[in-house]
Formats: C-alpha cells, sequence, structure tokens
C-alpha cells in the first residue's frame, strides 16, 4: 500500500486490548475512562482475519499494544498464530512489564521479536504515584527475566517531562550502561485524556541529549534491530544503547509508514489526528461472502491508508488505552 504522499505502509500496530493493571495519570483520568462491553472487542478470530488481509496488502510489521497486552487472556496463542502468518517478518509488543516475569519465557517461545517497555521513571515513590499505586519492583524483576530468557532488541522508552522526571536522565542512562537494551528518550506530545500536560514540561532531544553527554561521548550507530523513529547512540563501554524520538522539535511523519487497528474494530491512520475506519461491522457481517469480504477490507485499508496525513495535528482527545499507543 502507497499513500498520496507516497509512504510505504507496511506496519500494523494493534491494541489486542482497553484493559490495564496500571492507571496512569497521563493515559487515563482519575476516575479511569469508559471501557466497551466486552462483545465489542475484537476476537482473536477477528484480530487474525485482519492481519492476514493486511498482509495480503504489503504489512510484514505488527505491534501489539493496549491497554496492556499482557491482561488479555491467552495473549501467546494469539503472538503465535500471528507468527505462523507467512509475510509476517517482526512481531514486537509494547508493554508497562509489571507481568514480563510471569510471561517472558512464553512470548519467547511464542515466537515475539521483541519487546517495548514503556517506563518513565526509576523511582519507586515517583512511579507508585504516576501508575496510581504501581509497584515498580515488578518491572525491575520483569526487565531482568526477558534479559535473562534472551530477547534480543528491547527497547525501553522513557518520556521526559521537565520539572517532573528530568532529574532521573543519568539515572536511566546508568541503568542501561550494563544492561543490553536500547534506552529512548521520547519527547512529551500532546495527546492523551487531557492533550497531555502543560506546555511548559516539554523538553526538546537536544536539551536531553546535552545532559546525557556528561556521561560521555554519543557515537551515532547505523544499525539497529527493528527500526523505527529514533536516532540511536552508544556510549564506549555501554552493553547498552540510546536513542532520540524528536516527535515534536523533529517530526518523523513524512517516514510514518504505520497504520492502527483499535481493540474495538477500527483502522486509524494515525494516533494523532487523520481519521478511522470500522472493520468490525464488515467482518461481523452476515451479508457478505468471503470474496465480498475481502473486497471490503481491501477498500478499507486503502481508505484509512488515503487519510493519512503528512502531518498530525496533535489535536486527538482519545484516551490512549482506547486506541493503543
Amino acid at each position: 500500500m502507497i499513500d498520496k504522499h507516497s509512504r510505504k505502509i507496511s506496519y500494523l500496530r494493534v491494541s489486542v486490548t482497553e484493559l490495564c493493571n496500571l492507571r496512569c495519570v497521563y493515559c487515563m483520568p482519575p476516575g479511569g475512562s469508559e471501557l466497551s462491553d466486552r462483545d465489542e472487542i475484537l476476537s482473536f478470530e477477528e484480530i487474525l482475519k485482519i492481519i492476514k488481509h493486511g498482509v495480503s496488502l504489503g504489512v510484514n510489521k505488527i505491534r501489539l499494544t493496549g491497554g496492556e497486552p499482557l491482561v488479555r487472556r491467552d495473549i501467546t496463542s494469539l503472538i503465535k498464530q500471528i507468527s505462523d502468518i507467512e509475510g509476517i517478518n517482526d512481531i514486537a509488543l509494547t508493554t508497562n512489564g509489571v507481568n514480563l516475569k510471569e510471561y517472558a519465557g512464553a512470548l519467547k517461545e511464542s515466537g515475539l521479536s521483541r519487546l517495548n517497555i514503556s517506563l518513565d521513571t526509576l523511582k519507586a515513590d515517583r512511579f507508585s504515584d504516576i501508575t496510581r499505586g504501581g509497584n515498580i519492583q515488578d518491572v525491575f524483576d520483569g526487565v531482568e527475566e526477558i534479559l535473562k530468557v534472551g530477547f534480543k532488541g528491547t527497547k525501553m522508552n522513557a518520556v521526559i517531562m521537565r520539572d517532573q522526571n528530568d532529574d532521573e536522565i543519568l539515572d536511566f542512562v546508568h541503568y542501561i550502561l550494563e544492561r543490553d537494551i536500547e534506552l529512548r528518550f521520547i519527547e512529551l506530545m500532546a495527546s492523551g485524556w487531557k492533550n497531555m500536560v502543560d506546555a511548559d514540561r516539554f523538553m526538546p532531544s537536544s536539551e536531553i541529549m546535552e545532559k546525557v553527554q556528561e556521561i560521555g561521548e554519543l557515537v551515532p550507530v547505523n544499525e539497529r534491530i527493528g527500526g523505527g523513529p529514533a536516532t540511536i547512540y552508544k556510549i564506549k563501554g555501554a552493553l547498552g544503547s540510546i536513542g532520540f524520538i524528536s516527535a515534536v522539535s523533529k517530526p518523523f511523519c513524512s517516514t510514518c509508514n504505520r497504520l492502527r487497528l483499535t481493540s474495538d474494530g477500527k483502522l486509524r491512520s494515525c494516533l494523532l489526528s487523520g481519521g478511522e475506519v470500522d472493520v468490525k461491522s464488515l467482518i461481523r457481517s452476515s451479508h457478505l461472502n468471503d470474496e465480498e469480504l475481502a473486497d471490503k477490507l481491501t477498500e478499507a485499508f486503502i481508505k484509512t491508508t488515503t487519510m493519512k496525513p503528512i502531518v498530525h495535528s496533535g489535536e486527538n482527545r482519545a484516551v490512549m488505552n482506547q486506541i493503543g499507543g
């Protein structure tokens, strides 16, 4: 699939659930978010049908998101079935890390290629505040377990916010000096239930990079696992690497190659803007035979692709657990 801006679309991010075992302040309102009825959430069979059709149109990379994907029952079964689809060459999963210790072995055996762990602080009290009660030791234990079972190319995503966690930049760097992890510092973007936080909390990658270089010189890295929008560097002697995602100061929209499938069955052209197409109604229609369904799904994918903007507006007000991060 090629969009109207000549970008080849080959990456589908699939939200498998709206549920999460944390209540992060930047993702969810204080009282929680309104959840869809259970029967409105796509079944594994429906997800697989949509993915397979995407593959027939050129999709070769899948990322599973949520909510928190590891709270979806039998998630490793879904991963195994995705890994068996001819044409898929990369399956990744984004997680908050809380359940990783329990699932690490099964995830590895299921055929999962890589993991992304979202972690915005290394301090127990701050983690509890941000997540409204989470235990950071669960995440630390999970990280050690995935390294133990042999996952390569693991990424740790940290959104840096001025006067909130910017005092931990060097702590994050020290954490990956002895661990084979790609630490990715991400600029704060306007999204989520309250269009994120105040603009004065924004810290550009250039400022974060300047702070990181207090530890050592940053050497650019050309070869990396999994691709993505980050600019990657190494510090001499470090096991891990450091990436910077400058989504605000240096937008990468012009090279965006992804579509998104929400847990309730909508194809989205962009996280923060663009449009969406309901594919669940097509999958569940009793009036379409297999050939007609295939034609309708192709139309849906193409329509969603044509709605991809060249630059996102940043005006999305949807709750992140509903559309997938």
